[in-house]
C-alpha cells in the first residue's frame, strides 16, 4: 500500500497509550499465573495424567554417545502433552518443563497436590551389556504389612492401596499393548518393583524405561524424531484406554 512507504506516523492519544499498557500488564499477570508444568487448571472432570521426565539438570541420567536420559525424558514428555493436547478427555501435566534438577519429594508431592489420576515416569535404560535390548514396565510391588487390631483405618486404608496397585497394573497392560505398535517383540516384561517417587501413594502409577542407551539399536531408533513421535502417541492412546475401560 503506498501510505507505508510515507513518513506519517500516527499518533497514539495519551489516554489510549495508558489503556493500552494497562490492558498488556493484565494480560502478562494472566500468563504469568498459569500453571509452569501443564497446560492450565486441571478441568472438572478430565482425567488429570502426571508425566514426570526423570533426572533434569545436573543429574543427567544415563550419557551414552548423543544420548542424554534427561534430555530424551523431557523431550517425550513433551510431545506426549502435545499429543494429548489435539482432542479433549485428557488433561496431561509436567513435573518439569525445563533441564532442572528435582527431588523425588518434590515430585510425588506435585502428584498430590495437583490430585493427579495416575503417574508415568519416564527413564532410558542402561547396563547388561550392549545386547540387551527393550523397553521395561515397572508398577509398586504388593508387598505389604498386614493391619491388624480392631482399628478398621488400616484397614481402609490398605483396600485403598491395593485398588491403587490393580490399576497400575492395568495401566501397565495398557501402556504395553500401545508400545508394542511402536516398538514390536521389544517388550521385556511388566515388573513388580519398588518406585520411589510412589512410596505411600495411593495414585495409580508407573515406571517405563523406555529402551536401552548402551545398546546402539535402541539408541540410533529412540533419538529419531519419527519414533520419539510414535512413542507418544502411543503412551497418550494407552492412557485414553486405559481410563476409558475404567471398571
Amino acid at each position: 500500500m503506498a501510505f507505508m512507504n510515507s513518513k506519517y506516523i500516527p499518533v497514539i492519544p495519551a489516554k489510549a497509550g495508558i489503556q493500552k499498557h494497562v490492558i498488556v500488564a493484565l494480560a502478562l499477570l494472566v500468563v504469568c499465573m498459569l500453571p509452569l508444568t501443564g497446560t492450565g487448571a486441571p478441568r472438572p472432570g478430565t482425567p488429570v495424567v502426571l508425566i514426570d521426565p526423570a533426572h533434569g539438570g545436573e543429574d543427567t541420567g544415563v550419557v551414552s554417545d548423543k544420548l542424554r536420559e534427561k534430555d530424551l525424558t523431557l523431550k517425550l514428555a513433551l510431545l506426549i502433552r502435545q499429543e494429548a493436547q489435539k482432542k479433549p478427555g485428557l488433561q496431561v501435566q509436567l513435573t518439569r518443563l525445563a533441564d532442572r534438577r528435582m527431588t523425588t519429594a518434590e515430585r510425588a508431592k506435585m502428584a498430590e497436590t495437583m490430585k493427579a489420576d495416575c503417574t508415568v515416569s519416564l527413564h532410558v535404560n542402561a547396563g547388561f551389556g550392549k545386547t540387551s535390548t527393550g523397553y521395561e514396565i515397572y508398577f509398586p510391588g504388593f508387598h505389604q504389612e498386614a493391619s491388624g487390631g480392631k482399628d478398621a483405618s488400616p484397614i481402609i486404608k490398605d483396600m485403598t492401596r491395593n485398588k491403587s496397585l490393580n490399576d497400575s497394573v492395568r495401566l501397565a497392560q495398557q501402556i504395553r499393548s500401545g508400545l508394542e505398535t511402536v516398538l514390536p517383540r521389544k517388550g521385556r516384561g511388566l515388573r513388580d518393583a519398588p518406585i520411589p517417587l510412589l512410596e505411600g501413594s495411593t495414585i495409580p502409577g508407573l515406571v517405563v524405561e523406555i529402551g536401552f542407551a548402551t545398546n546402539p539399536d535402541d539408541r540410533k531408533k529412540l533419538i529419531e524424531p519419527e519414533t520419539q513421535k510414535a512413542i507418544a502417541n502411543a503412551i497418550v492412546n494407552s492412557l485414553r484406554n486405559y481410563f476409558s475401560s475404567a471398571p
